[in-house]
């Protein structure tokens, strides 16, 4: 079988304690069979895979192939039946002991699934190898799939509530089923709240004892919240997660998550949510039927990335014509290398083949086909008599412009922050309390035209191609150059104010 080399090494922790409620003869739910009818014949139904050899084979595909799976005594038979070496715990405060200890010692990221799960390739995907920026990430389902879920609170991308049976969610948005990753550097502390949930288990007066017995990924999340650990959702309601308590449910679960269109789920998301007017709607709007035909051809995004570069050289060659056919070609030119520029992005998110080396290019040779442009610019009016030196002049003017922008914009971001920031300040809460407390101050929503404006303001990278493109082709480049250097200055100081509104509110490290 082979496995994702992208995939890092990460230690997978099966929980397969929950029982089939759906038949005469109860049994654990992760022996069902994920596959065909379960009406059909007996003999029929052995052949089909079960509930945990599946989620087995999907973590082997992705470089995990030795999961470590705990089950109650009384079911382990059934699992031995299926060919699974497992650990016997009797109770919830067990499965925490053997949690926290196999995190003691884990050298990477550990990562926690119910046996009864059914999840597809892509959700994985997104925990094994889109989970390094966040501490915790965590999988949540709309509310209602009922089955082995809690109640969680959501804001922005990241987990702010969890529930158990001990623990109440104000406002709940979502379900966990019980699937989270924890990064290598908190594996420690995961080792010690599952220590410590473990106690409190024990102690009657701490989490009094429920009907439902508590599942130790749950309380686990409910812990990691609590005590103020980020914990981003990478939930998907276009990608099922769906646990399965009986035979029906199993097969049920199985059909929805291969209905899914993963490709399709992959290349949304690959877009970026957050960019500018124009590349969100100009380019944005028809990219992933571009990065889709790169991915089955091959293309790697750094070829891309060059391709998108040869185009701007070819556009600044036709703006030096100084002829208007030329300019217009330039115009056009420009903007299919702009297209190339987004979905050399949009190609590296969709086939993960994300590296620094491709991001550091990318950022370079964005700024040569820019400032090759205003050179070609510079020159094309030069040759059709509309300025010589003052023409050269705007044209510094901008390039200069743009470099203490971007030099700013930098500088800021780089600066370190303090630990523990988030994108929202997170509450801790007790332990033992059964309440969240009051829920989290959120920010008033802004207009979504306001929301454009401020993007248009701040003159990104799209709205300076469109920008260049438009007054070059319907005027001359002194034009283009006067509108750079007009609304960029526009952009510079409306950056500055909110710089420096936003860095008297962060904490940084002095060194």
């Amino acid at each position: 079988m082979r496995r994702d080399p992208e995939a890092p090494m990460t230690v997978a922790v099966i929980m397969a304690t929950g029982w089939d409620g759906g038949g005469p003869d109860p049994g654990p739910a992760a022996v069902l069979p994920c596959g065909g009818d379960p009406r059909r014949a007996a003999e029929a139904a052995d052949e089909a895979p079960t509930l945990l050899t599946r989620l087995c084979e999907q973590l082997a595909r992705l470089n995990v192939p030795d999961p470590v799976i705990v089950t109650r005594p009384e079911m382990a038979p059934a699992l031995h039946k299926d060919g699974h070496f497992v650990l016997e715990s009797p109770s919830p405060a067990a499965d925490l002991r053997e949690i926290a200890r196999i995190a003691r010692h884990a050298d990477g990221p550990v990562l926690l699934l119910p046996g009864d799960v059914v999840v597809g390739a892509e959700l994985l995907r997104r925990l094994l190898l889109d989970g390094d920026d966040a501490p915790v990430t965590a999988v949540t389902v709309p509310r209602g799939d009922g089955y082995g879920t809690v109640p969680v609170r959501r804001y922005d991308g990241w987990i702010m509530s969890a529930g158990s049976p001990y623990h109440r969610v104000t406002a709940p948005d979502a379900a966990s089923p019980g699937v989270l990753r924890v990064a290598a550097d908190r594996t420690d502390d995961l080792a010690a709240l599952a220590g410590r949930l473990a106690d409190l288990l024990r102690d009657a007066r701490a989490l009094p004892l429920t009907v439902v017995e508590p599942e130790a990924a749950h309380l686990l999340l409910v812990g990691l919240v609590r005590t103020g650990v980020p914990v981003r959702d990478c939930g998907d309601p276009r990608l099922p997660c769906p646990r399965a308590g009986s035979a029906d449910a199993a097969v049920a679960a199985r059909e929805a998550v291969e209905k899914a269109d993963e490709e399709r789920v992959r290349l949304a998301a690959a877009v970026k949510r957050d960019d500018g007017l124009f590349a969100t709607y100009a380019v944005g709007s028809y990219s992933p039927h571009l990065v889709r035909w790169a991915a089955r051809r091959g293309l790697t995004p750094i070829t891309v990335t060059w391709m998108s570069l040869g185009l701007a050289v070819l556009a600044a060659v036709w703006f030096a014509a100084g002829t208007r056919g030329g300019v217009v070609t330039g115009a056009a030119l420009l903007y299919a290398a702009f297209v190339l520029d987004c979905v050399d992005g949009q190609l590296a998110r969709f086939t993960r083949r994300r590296s620094a080396l491709g991001a550091w290019l990318d950022v370079l040779l964005d700024r040569v086909k820019e400032y090759g442009v205003y050179a070609g610019l510079a020159v094309g009016a030069i040759a059709a008599g509309h300025g010589s030196g003052a023409v050269w002049g705007l044209a510094v003017a901008a390039m200069t412009l743009q470099t203490v922008r971007h030099t700013l914009d930098h500088s800021f971001a780089s600066r370190p922050a303090g630990p523990g920031r988030r994108p929202l300040p997170q509450r801790t809460a007790p332990l033992t309390a059964p309440d969240d407390g009051p829920i989290e101050r959120r920010p008033a929503p802004s207009r979504k035209a306001l929301r454009w404006a401020r993007k248009v303001v701040a003159l990104p990278v799209g709205e300076r191609i469109a920008l260049i493109a438009v007054t070059a082709a319907l005027f001359d480049a002194r034009v283009t150059f006067v509108a750079l250097l007009a609304w960029g200055g526009l952009a510079l100081a409306h950056r500055l104010a909110t710089r420096v509104l936003t860095g008297r509110r962060r904490k940084v490290i002095v060194r």
